[in-house]
C-alpha cells in the first residue's frame, strides 16, 4: 500500500512538472501563445517538424502532410444538418470533383465556391474538410462547393486557379438546374486556397464573370512576391509554418519567378482592388503570412471596399488549437455570408 502511495505521488508530480512544462511554451516575447497551439507546435517541432515540401518525394511528402493535417480536421463533428454529395463537373483539361454540402431549402440557395488549403501542393482529401465546412453551410443557409483542384508541382499556376474559375462558371451557368440563386455567390478559402478566392474575385472582375458578392480570406497568401513582411522574420520559425515551408510552396506552385508577379498570383499586387467584393480577412498573431493578409485588408479598403479584418491574438496558422478563435472567426464567417448573399428560408 505505501509503495503504491509512493507511486501516485511520483506520478502526480511528474504529470504536474510536464504539465508546467507544456504552459512555460506558451511564452513568447512576443505575448501569449493559446496553450494547445503551442503544445502543437512545439510536437509539430520536436517529432514531425514543419510541413516542408521536398519535391524529390512528391507522393511521399504528399501522404504524409495529408495525414498530418486531416487527423487535425477531422477532430471537428460532422453535422447532420447538410446533405454531402461528390459531383463530377469539367474541367480545364479533364473531369474534377466538387464536393458539395447543402442544408435544407425550398428555394434557390445562395452558395459559396470554397478552396482548401495546403500550401497548393497538399489536402486534396476533401473529406477532411467535411465538419468545419458543413457546420458552416448548415448555419450560414448556403450551398457550398469545394473544389478538387489540381495540385502543384505536378501542375503548377495557374492550374489551381483556373480550376477554381472553371467551378465558378460551371455552378454560375447550372445554378437554375441545381437550385441555387445565381444572383449571390461568394467565395473563400483558407491559406492557399484564400488566395485561390482572393485571385478568384479578381479574375471574375477582370473577365466580367460571374458578380462575386463576398470573399471570405482565412490566413491567406496575398503575396507570393519576394517581398518579406515583419510576420514572417518573426513567426517564421517554430510555429508550424516557417518561412522555409513557404518558400518551398511558392517554388513548387510558381517555378517561373515573373510569374509570382502576376496579379492572379499575388493579389496584393493588383493594379486596382477597387470593384473587388466585401472581404472578410482572418489573421493570426503568430503566423509568418499574417502581415501579409492584412495588408491585403488595407489594399482594399485604400480601394473603397468593404473589409474587416480580424487578427487573433494566441493563435498560429490555421488557428490550430485555439478553439476560441475558430469558434469566434466561425460566427464571424457566418455573419458574413449573411449579410453579403443572406439566408433563403
Amino acid at each position: 500500500m505505501k509503495l503504491l502511495k509512493r507511486a501516485s505521488v511520483i506520478i502526480l508530480f511528474a504529470l504536474g512538472g510536464l504539465g508546467l512544462l507544456a504552459y512555460s511554451w506558451t511564452y513568447t516575447p512576443q505575448g501569449r501563445l493559446d496553450f494547445t497551439a503551442a503544445v502543437i507546435a512545439k510536437v509539430a517541432a520536436l517529432s514531425a517538424g514543419p510541413l516542408v515540401l521536398n519535391l524529390a518525394d512528391v507522393a511521399s511528402e504528399r501522404q504524409k502532410a495529408n495525414a498530418q493535417m486531416g487527423a487535425m480536421l477531422r477532430q471537428a463533428p460532422v453535422t447532420d444538418a447538410v446533405t454531402i454529395s461528390d459531383l463530377e463537373i469539367p474541367g480545364p483539361s479533364q473531369s474534377m470533383r466538387v464536393r458539395e454540402y447543402r442544408p435544407p431549402h425550398t428555394v434557390a440557395l445562395p452558395f459559396m465556391v470554397w478552396m482548401h488549403g495546403g500550401g497548393f501542393w497538399m489536402g486534396n482529401q476533401l473529406e477532411d474538410w467535411d465538419g468545419r465546412i458543413a457546420a458552416l453551410a448548415a448555419d450560414a443557409h448556403i450551398a457550398i462547393f469545394s473544389v478538387d483542384y489540381r495540385l502543384a508541382p505536378e501542375h503548377p499556376w495557374p492550374a489551381a486557379l483556373d480550376d477554381s474559375y472553371a467551378a465558378l462558371l460551371w455552378l454560375h451557368a447550372n445554378a437554375a438546374e441545381l437550385g441555387l440563386d445565381p444572383e449571390r455567390i461568394a467565395v473563400g478559402g483558407g491559406s492557399a486556397g484564400g488566395n485561390l478566392a482572393a485571385t478568384l474575385a479578381i479574375k471574375a472582375r477582370d473577365e466580367s464573370g460571374p458578380a462575386i458578392t463576398a470573399q471570405m480570406l482565412s490566413v491567406p497568401v496575398t503575396d507570393a512576391s519576394d517581398t518579406i513582411y515583419p510576420s514572417e522574420r518573426t513567426f517564421g520559425d517554430g510555429y508550424v509554418l516557417t518561412a522555409q515551408s513557404i518558400e518551398a510552396m511558392v517554388e513548387a506552385y510558381l517555378p517561373n519567378p515573373s510569374d509570382r508577379l502576376d496579379p492572379l498570383a499575388s493579389p496584393i499586387l493588383a493594379a486596382s482592388h477597387a470593384g473587388l467584393p466585401q472581404a472578410l480577412i482572418v489573421t493570426a498573431q503568430y503566423d509568418p503570412l499574417r502581415d501579409e493578409g492584412e495588408a491585403y485588408g488595407e489594399k482594399l479598403r485604400q480601394a473603397g471596399v468593404s473589409v474587416e479584418v480580424i487578427r487573433y491574438d494566441g493563435a498560429i496558422h490555421g488557428l490550430m488549437g485555439s478553439i476560441g478563435s475558430m469558434r469566434d472567426a466561425h460566427r464571424a464567417q457566418v455573419d458574413l455570408l449573411k449579410r453579403s448573399i443572406g439566408q433563403t428560408d
